[in-house]
């Protein structure tokens, strides 16, 4: 089974194309009831946040059970560097008795450049990349194959973690509800991968659990979830082009 997170469709889409040619099958992280994880081999694929493994998926992984013997990989997308993503990935395996096989990053679309420019134009051709990676990873599920030489640290996954990179990504990674724009439709509430939003009398409304994900600055579609206070464009969002946003909706 293939285990997946994903906000803007770059980890689900890589993860549906995996199961594809493997003849295997894929959840979302955020949708698993059961406790114990299922197949010989694992999969999880997920994007890198501050350089690491996102929040929810570090829980996931410390509060599941993986198959004794399991042949665990993992396949990472991110913007361009990976950061310490996979050296952290395998600690916490680490603690689980079990380890990471095979890793691989891939970089195609950041969506935190939303963050910090306007007119953005998206080169959707970066996305070409998934099928070369999805041969790798095939051919080394199937043939179980060993590698870690992406299994590295990083020195701005070690600032993020302190307090004062933390204050800094939370800064430039702030959401918010523009009320004056908010019609109530719901759709970021269903969007939010940690309950962090919801409905209110005139609009949504923020939670204090955020993740940063960027899940409802992307996905709503009136534009009413600002950064740093600033409206962002409808040309600016970003989605998967081969997601659906009902796929991505938790």
């Amino acid at each position: 089974m293939i285990y997946y997170f994903s906000t803007t469709g770059n980890s689900l889409a890589l993860a549906q194309k995996l199961a594809a040619a493997l003849g295997d099958g894929v959840c979302s992280v955020t949708r698993t009831k059961e406790k114990n994880l299922e197949g010989p081999a694992v999969g999880l694929v997920f994007p890198v946040y501050y350089g690491d493994v996102p929040a929810n998926v570090q829980e996931f992984v410390r509060s599941h059970a993986f198959p004794e013997d399991a042949y665990v990989y993992a396949l990472a997308t991110c913007g361009s560097t990976w950061g310490r993503i996979f050296r952290t990935l395998q600690q916490l395996l680490g603690e689980k008795g079990c380890r990471l096989a095979w890793s691989r990053a891939v970089p195609l679309i950041a969506n935190s450049t939303i963050c910090m420019k306007s007119h953005i134009g998206y080169d959707l051709k970066k996305l070409d990349k998934e099928d070369a990676v999805v041969r790798e990873a095939v051919e080394a599920v199937k043939n179980r194959k060993e590698d870690h030489y992406q299994e590295q640290d990083s020195l701005l996954a070690q600032f993020s973690a302190t307090w004062l990179g933390r204050k800094i990504g939370n800064w430039y990674l702030d959401v918010q509800v523009a009320p004056d724009r908010c019609v109530r439709c719901g759709e970021c509430v269903r969007l939010c991968p940690m309950d962090n939003i919801h409905l209110g009398e005139k609009s949504a409304v923020m939670g204090d659990h955020c993740l940063h994900c960027l899940a409802c600055l992307h996905g709503c579609p009136h534009q009413s979830i600002t950064v740093r206070g600033r409206v962002v464009l409808k040309e600016d969002q970003y989605r998967h082009p081969g997601v659906t946003v009902q796929e991505l909706e938790r």
